[in-house]
């Protein structure tokens, strides 16, 4: 009988909002997680791998795989967030060291060795910068055909966080988003101006922690963290979750207003090196590569989150 799950490779830098993204999966009863690779970008990679190492020790699924990327862009360094995520990448949550080890194989391989190893068709949600999935299609071509779709956080429409328009995870690797928006492989990308206005407000926090025990209150925590730096810093009324929206997408589409459009990056502006540029009314004539979020359902998306939480607290308390 054939598994109907969506199978797919999560690469991420966790990160707090990676920590969500990776919980929403994971509850998730439509993806099977095949491997969790790791990226510099929110933190150091040696923090990420053991921080992707021991949330999912965390959510009870070590059996998962996690395979080291890459500790720097294809050109230059990244540009690190602790600011934002804290010291380690989890802000202030102490999470319980994982018995497993990292996989042999580099991220860019093992990507490679799972998806020519598969019958069917495998999604990648990129949750950070996109250096290990522009180095596999660089060094193996032979696996775009294999690649059913690209769900990423990245870009924006005409917000930045590392620069007047450019967003983190694509700005830190504009070489790396330029593969991945060039090599033809179907793209949904959720940027910026659509996380910003997905929040997470504190009294949603406190619902997350109601429902009660260690597990949720550490998700409302993780949420709590994050949202400082936003509130103290540009005042905002909530915590965006930025990641999650890639994989609330697989979930549930319908919370996401989608449009097609051509999708560049520029990698030689004096000011907009790394930033998105989205051709909104076909002026370049451009064939369309990326299916764009626009708008979100932000209650709709708040409760995706809670039956998220709350499914895997049940499981992991049964």
């Amino acid at each position: 009988m054939k598994n109907n799950k969506r199978k797919v490779i999560f690469d991420c830098d966790p990160g707090l909002d990676d920590a969500l993204a990776l919980l929403l999966a994971l509850a998730s009863d439509n993806l099977d997680i095949l491997a969790v690779t790791t990226i510099a970008g929110n933190t150091t990679i040696e923090n990420t791998t053991q921080n992707a190492l021991d949330l999912l020790y965390f959510y009870g699924r070590s059996d998962i795989p996690v395979s080291r990327g890459n500790a720097n862009p294809l050109l230059g360094n990244f540009s690190m967030g602790a600011h934002v995520h804290g010291k380690r990448g989890i802000g202030s949550v102490e999470l319980k060291s994982s018995p497993a080890q990292e996989h042999s194989l580099r991220a860019h391989d093992l990507i490679r060795k799972l998806l020519m190893e598969s019958d069917e068709k495998i999604t990648i949600i990129a949750t950070g910068p996109l250096t290990n999935i522009a180095l596999a299609i660089t060094l193996y071509p032979e696996i775009i055909e294999k690649i059913e779709l690209i769900s990423m956080m990245g870009g924006s429409l005409n917000v930045g966080n590392i620069g007047a328009a450019t967003e983190a995870n694509a700005g830190n690797d504009p070489e790396a988003t330029h593969i991945i928006l060039s090599c033809g492989v179907p793209i949904a990308m959720f940027g910026l101006h659509l996380t910003y206005a997905t929040q997470i407000y504190p009294e949603d926090m406190d619902r997350i922690e109601s429902i009660g025990g260690t597990f949720a209150k550490t998700i409302a925590d993780f949420n709590r963290f994050h949202f400082q730096f936003y509130k103290n810093e540009l005042g905002f009324k909530g915590d965006p979750s930025h990641d999650s929206c890639a994989v609330a997408y697989l979930i549930n589409p319908d919370i996401f207003t989608m449009e097609e459009y051509n999708v560049v990056m520029d990698l030689d502006g004096k000011y907009s090196r790394g930033q998105t540029i989205v051709d909104l009314y076909n002026v370049t004539q451009r064939k369309p590569n990326v299916l764009f979020g626009m708008k979100s359902n932000r209650e709709a998306f708040v409760d995706l989150v809670y039956q998220s939480v709350k499914t895997l607290s049940d499981k992991l308390s049964n």
